[in-house]
């Protein structure tokens, strides 16, 4: 079967990019981000692509001599790339592993690493969770999302999705892709998100925080309308409620990152 015949898989939520600029682009950030990154590290930066598909993208980072990682779950593509990238494979360069992502564990790469993906819209929370709050993040994430989600990551009123991204780097929108980019065409438009200057370095000062961190954000956005006083700090001390007066009022969509960490360093 050759790369032409195959058609996308509904079940795993495949759209397959076809401008090839848009690829160049991606792939030209992530080369950036590279270049920026391997200076300050004594091994190799390796690139781990999440669901390479028909190697598209794949392509580009290969051609200057990065070593790249790819992870897919559909078989039908595994030795269609196994023969597209034979050389790359002989070479030691490129490590072609069949897999759910969502079984995959991120401590298992062994260097620095970039992450690019064009991910199924449904796994966009799963997988920058995995990776985000993983003890082996990487360096940098450029992703394709739907439009909305990368301009909800962006913005300075929070979600959970938000915050997370946030709270580990610095996201920003590359780029804007028209849903008739892709074959076939999904029914919304996609962003290009770039995580970058991906850290713990938040949680650096007491990083047994990162965890409480968590659970107290997730339990406020599950009533994410009503006021934390109201909710997460309902049941705390009278002490504890004058050191957080300022933010009793407030809702989890208007607290930022390093308000968290100063809440929790205020009554733990």
């Amino acid at each position: 079967m050759s790369m032409d015949n195959i058609e996308a898989k509904k079940s795993l939520g495949q759209n397959f990019l076809k401008n090839p600029k848009i690829l160049e682009k991606i792939a030209n950030k992530t080369i950036e981000i590279l270049e920026n990154t391997e200076k300050n590290h004594k091994k190799p930066v390796k690139i781990l692509e999440i669901g390479p598909g028909k190697g598209a993208l794949t392509a580009y980072p290969l051609k200057t001599g990065r070593p790249v990682i790819a992870i897919e779950t559909d078989e039908r593509m595994i030795p269609i790339l196994q023969e597209e990238f034979k050389k790359p494979i002989k070479d030691k360069l490129f490590d072609l592993i069949e897999a759910d992502i969502r079984e995959f564990d991120p401590n298992t790469i062994k260097n620095p690493y970039i992450l690019v993906a064009n991910i199924p819209y449904y796994l966009t929370g799963f997988i920058m969770r995995q990776f985000l709050e993983s003890e082996n993040q990487p360096l940098a994430m450029i992703v394709m999302v739907q439009k909305e989600v990368a301009l909800r990551m962006v913005d300075t009123k929070q979600t959970l999705l938000s915050l997370s991204a946030q709270t580990y780097g610095k996201p920003s929108i590359l780029t804007h892709v028209a849903k008739g980019n892709f074959t076939p065409a999904p029914k919304v438009d996609s962003s290009v998100l770039v995580i970058n200057n991906i850290s713990k370095e938040i949680f650096n000062k007491k990083p047994s925080l990162e965890q409480q961190y968590w659970e107290i954000a997730k339990k406020a956005f599950n009533s994410k309308r009503k006021q934390l006083g109201g909710t997460v700090f309902r049941d705390i001390s009278p002490e504890q409620k004058e050191k957080l007066s300022k933010y009793l009022k407030e809702r989890p969509e208007n607290i930022t990152p390093q308000e968290w960490v100063q809440i929790l360093s205020l009554i733990s």
